[in-house]
């Protein structure tokens, strides 16, 4: 089994979460892959650039997990709909209804705006720094839904009761339509930081990593 690890927007493998995880992997004789999501540049990526850098980390004949960070938790997403040997998939508050929550935070008037512009300046977790990010970003993401994952994998989702970025109620609603989700709900925001051991555990049981 492969791992990977994606994650979330405007953030870089050298998150919290990302950087612990690694470290709990390598502990147990493990390679989890953090593959950069900025690409060569973030102001000009797209999802459909970050999914085509992603299939270079799989092999049809080695089966692979996925954990997924809020839109790395997207991400992984639709990389288990493109992608047969996506076995088993760990999301952390993912971003489910991407595009239609960026279009509710920013509002009608200042999408107009970015699209007019050409950009628009988000704040960069990883680089500390606000940056520009192009149109084509967002009109790219409004060709994804977490309803392209049709087929039937397990999945292991936590979600924050007190996330303000993406409800929990998104989690709820994917977990009630399949099958093969647990879904846990914590008491903790969309960081998911206040108690990153109690969570590794549950994902190296998850995955049956001994």
């Amino acid at each position: 089994m492969n791992y990977l690890y994606l994650h979330g927007f405007a953030s870089s493998p050298q998150s919290t979460k990302a950087k612990y995880m690694q470290q709990k992997f390598a502990e147990h004789g493990l390679t989890l892959h953090v593959p950069d999501l900025n690409l060569t540049d973030f102001s000009s990526v797209t999802l459909t650039e970050q999914l085509a850098h992603l299939q270079t980390y799989l092999n049809d004949d080695e089966p692979i997990a996925v954990i997924g960070s809020s839109l790395g938790g997207f991400l992984a997403v639709q990389l288990a709909a493109q992608n047969l040997s996506v076995q088993q998939l760990v999301l952390f508050a993912p971003a489910f209804g991407f595009s239609q929550r960026i279009a509710k935070a920013l509002g009608s008037e200042n999408v107009n705006r970015w699209q007019e512009e050409g950009f628009r300046e988000f704040y960069h977790y990883g680089m500390k720094r606000n940056v520009n990010l192009q149109f084509k970003f967002f009109a790219d993401a409004q060709q994804y839904s977490e309803e392209k994952l049709r087929r039937s994998l397990p999945i292991l989702i936590f979600h924050g009761l007190h996330d303000e970025v993406v409800p929990a109620s998104l989690s709820e609603e994917f977990a009630n339509r399949r099958s093969q989700v647990t879904l846990k709900l914590l008491d903790d925001d969309h960081a998911l930081g206040k108690d990153l051991e109690t969570t590794w555990q549950d994902t190296k049981q998850f995955l049956t990593i001994f």
